[in-house]
């Protein structure tokens, strides 16, 4: 072993074959010609086996390296596979439309709402409220005889004994197309002596043309009833008798989304001085491309605007508005809204606790780990609901201090147990920290978000507001598949702006878009929006 290290060493130092014989006590100058041949023969050969087997050393070592690296991503790959094999609408941002017939855990709730205990519909106790006396327009009526009496010559004279022991009322409605006519009259005035004219109201444009009642209920079916062009072309001619085209009708639509587009500033306008607000977005196809919805919204306004983006470009351009608002921001913890520094930040944690529930299918031997941090969180949420219910308007600084030191330590004993994965020397760029490290690193880095909820009272635990301002998109999206344009987007965005915000401020459908029509809904919203 000496004297392999021993030539090893000269080897390194790069010594000639008369320095390696000298080392060894061999005068090379002493031998015959065919042993001093024989001999440097000899520890040439040595030098070569030795840098062969420096060599093999080496390749041996970065094959173990490889090993390794291959065994963790076969093993991170095998726990991507189980987690998107239970992928679920409980553990991940997936809605529960895309989950099909077969919903997984049939038997057992997995949803993050918390079940009340009680059955559906009234409870013990409640006073039913039927159908009462609705006062018609018109009133038609049945008269029900005893059977024997139909066929009887004396029917005619015992109505007027007969009793009447019960009745029953079946509401029915009935459309009756009304035509408007507007005549306009002149006259040689006989006391000024001119010609006079009348004047038709401004909305008459043309000598045909429809009212407001058939705008009123294309626009509801297009945008509440989800119908398409075609759908509600057809539904139209029938149920109003009168023949109307699909140009029409998208004309229809498309001037009621400008209108809308005017007056969007005025909930534009409320959303930027808001306390509070929640920000979200989902993709949708247009012209064959994924496009971006972005919505921003609280519970009395909300704002939709469609971009080609998604990132902070499309958060601060033209259509967005968060970079001229203050208060405090509900996001799902994307990291562009982050650049958003004149904003307090918070974290749904509803989206925390679906990514704990995918983190205890990737992680099988560590559910009991996971299970406490959501039972920290939910154990945070009740303390406020509880002192909320109390008539409280803060929680106590020690209280939220005790909070935070339990998931400091909690996600301390998490980045000891999950750590970063080792470097293999594959040149497959750079290796992620994985997905359960990355939540941990993200409650750590963003504590003050996560906590935000508790420190004001005003921010709500999670981001469902927004989520629930996107269900119509989906919706649309379920039925439409895509928007055949860009364009096409833009006005849905427009027209549910002024639609949930109507909604979310008690003002019926039919009111607000009549208002749209007529000019009237800027005033409007801005006196519910005050």
């Amino acid at each position: 072993m000496e004297f392999t290290e021993k030539l090893k060493e000269l080897i390194k130092n790069g010594a000639t074959v008369a320095d390696v014989a000298s080392a060894f006590g061999l005068d090379m100058s002493t031998l015959p010609p065919e042993w001093f041949m024989f001999m440097s023969n000899m520890i040439m050969f040595s030098f070569s086996m030795m840098s062969m087997m420096e060599g093999m050393d080496s390749n041996i070592t970065g094959l173990k390296d490889q090993v390794s690296g291959l065994t963790s991503a076969v093993t991170s790959l095998q726990s991507e596979l189980r987690e998107r094999s239970k992928k679920n609408s409980s553990n991940s941002s997936m809605p529960p439309s895309r989950e099909g017939y077969a919903k997984p855990n049939a038997n057992k709730n997995t949803s993050l709402r918390e079940t009340s205990g009680k059955k559906p519909g009234a409870q013990p106790g409640h006073k039913g409220n039927g159908l009462k006396k609705v006062m018609a327009d018109e009133t038609v009526r049945h008269d029900h005889y005893p059977k024997q009496c139909l066929g009887c010559s004396n029917l005619t004279s015992c109505i007027s004994l007969m009793k009447c022991i019960s009745s029953g009322h079946v509401y029915e409605n009935k459309t009756v197309l009304v035509d408007n006519e507007h005549k306009v009259y002149s006259i040689v005035c006989p006391v000024m002596g001119e010609l006079i004219k009348g004047e038709k109201p401004e909305e008459i444009k043309s000598t045909q043309q429809y009212g407001l009642t058939v705008k009123e209920y294309i626009v509801s079916l297009w945008s509440i009833g989800v119908t398409s062009l075609d759908r509600l072309q057809k539904l139209v001619s029938k149920h109003l008798g009168i023949e109307v085209s699909e140009g029409t009708v998208s004309k229809i639509i498309a001037d009621f989304a400008t209108e809308c587009g005017r007056i969007a500033d005025v909930v534009k306008d409320y959303l930027k001085k808001c306390r509070t607000k929640g920000a979200d977005e989902t993709g949708l196809r247009a012209q064959g491309k994924l496009h971006w919805l972005h919505v921003v919204c609280d519970r009395k306004a909300t704002y939709l605007y469609a971009d080609e983006k998604r990132g902070f470009d499309a958060i601060s351009g033209e259509g967005g508005i968060l970079v001229d608002s203050c208060g405090t921001l509900i996001h799902d913890c994307w990291a562009p809204y982050f650049n958003l520094s004149n904003m307090d930040h918070a974290i749904c944690l509803q989206h925390i606790q679906r990514e704990l529930r995918a983190a205890k299918i990737r992680e099988k031997d560590d559910e009991g780990y996971f299970d406490g941090i959501e039972a920290l969180l939910l154990a945070m949420r009740k303390t406020k609901m509880d002192a909320m219910e109390a008539g409280k308007d803060h929680l106590e600084s020690t209280e939220i201090k005790q909070f935070r030191k339990r998931l400091r330590n909690m996600i301390e004993e998490g980045l000891e147990r999950f750590r970063s994965p080792k470097r293999c020397r594959l040149k497959l760029g750079k290796i992620p920290e994985g997905k359960t490290r990355r939540l941990l690193l993200r409650l750590r880095d963003y504590e003050y978000a996560v906590f935000m909820f508790l420190e004001d009272f005003e921010v709500e635990f999670s981001n469902n507001e927004s989520e629930r301002s996107l269900r119509g998109a989906k919706i649309r999206q379920s039925v439409s598949k895509c928007f055949r344009k860009f364009e096409g987007m833009k006005r849905f965005a427009s027209i549910s702006t002024i639609l949930e915000t109507a909604k979310k401020n008690s003002i019926d459908h039919s009111t607000i878009i009549k208002a749209v029509f007529t000019g009237t809904a800027r005033s409007l919203l801005a006196s519910v929006l005050a």
